[in-house]
């Protein structure tokens, strides 16, 4: 049978976009988000935080003691100013006014030729869009153990969503058993559940060792009048963007490397997302 073409039109990928519902093509719903309000309930997720630009929110992760992964767009005003870095602020397992660690945020870095969409976003733009952020202290690892950064996971293979989100900025939530629908380079579709703070939350594949990055949320779009989730692989984008931080003074006892494994089948690079990415 031939596979139908999915035709996107995307939201405006800003850090508080209009909210979406999270329903796999088809209608089937997807499980419901859970909330975390105690130390118990986030205790594993402590790595995700919430990114405060002075204007709104995203969500981030640490990656390192001293690095934090988030969207791109997250750094920009709605019009497209660049945000200055002193009006970032990243708050590690955040739920209720306290944080496992609060830092700002000294550099930031965005893949060299991302462009900031001031309407809806082009396919080039949502594949570059994420950033790497500095703190200005690095976090203990026995206080917060940064996450790993593996490959992609397999094409419909269940992933782990933790965000933040309108009416829900002041504790994460995670939603478990979201799904992977397609991929072109880059880009994923996943039936995740986003809303207004989702971008730059981590979709993770939860395996053998330990909860592992696999994607970036960049936005959401429309396919066949369903919200899906859209999201980017980060894999061919850091390694440029480490190098960007030169990072002097990082001692080895505190973790200074970013961990990469290997997740899933990396022969699965383009599935063919059959998809229009559709401007204004």
């Amino acid at each position: 049978m031939r596979r139908p073409v999915l035709v996107l039109a995307l939201v405006a990928l800003v850090p508080l976009s209009l909210p979406l519902s999270g329903q796999e093509v088809g209608g089937a719903s997807e499980p419901p988000l859970r909330a975390m309000h105690t130390a118990d309930e986030a205790r594993d997720w402590e790595a995700v935080g919430r990114l405060d630009t002075g204007i709104s929110f995203c969500t981030a992760t640490l990656i390192a003691p001293d690095l934090a992964l988030t969207a791109a767009h997250c750094l920009y005003s709605p019009e497209g100013r660049r945000l200055p870095d002193a009006d970032l602020s990243f708050s590690a397992g955040l739920r209720h006014g306290r944080s496992e660690a609060t830092r700002g945020v000294v550099q930031s870095s965005v893949p060299a030729g991302y462009v900031r969409s001031a309407g809806l976003a082009d396919f080039a733009s949502i594949a570059a869009d994420v950033a790497l952020l500095r703190l200005d202290q690095p976090v203990p690892e026995s206080s917060v153990p940064p996450m790993v950064v593996g490959r992609p996971a397999m094409l419909r293979r269940e992933v782990t969503l933790v965000s933040y989100g309108a009416d829900r900025e002041a504790f994460p939530s995670i939603e478990e058993g979201c799904r992977i629908l397609s991929r072109e380079g880059s880009v994923m579709l996943l039936t995740c559940s986003i809303e207004a703070g989702s971008s730059g939350a981590p979709v993770i594949s939860v395996g053998p060792g330990g909860p592992e990055i696999v994607a970036i949320v960049s936005g959401g779009a429309e396919v066949e009048g369903e919200a899906v989730s859209v999201a980017v692989v980060p894999e061919t984008l850091l390694p440029d963007l480490l190098a960007s931080q030169p990072r002097a003074g990082v001692r080895a006892t505190q973790g200074g490397s970013v961990t990469f494994r290997s997740v899933g089948d990396g022969g699965l690079a383009r599935d063919g997302i059959g998809a229009r990415f559709l401007r204004p």
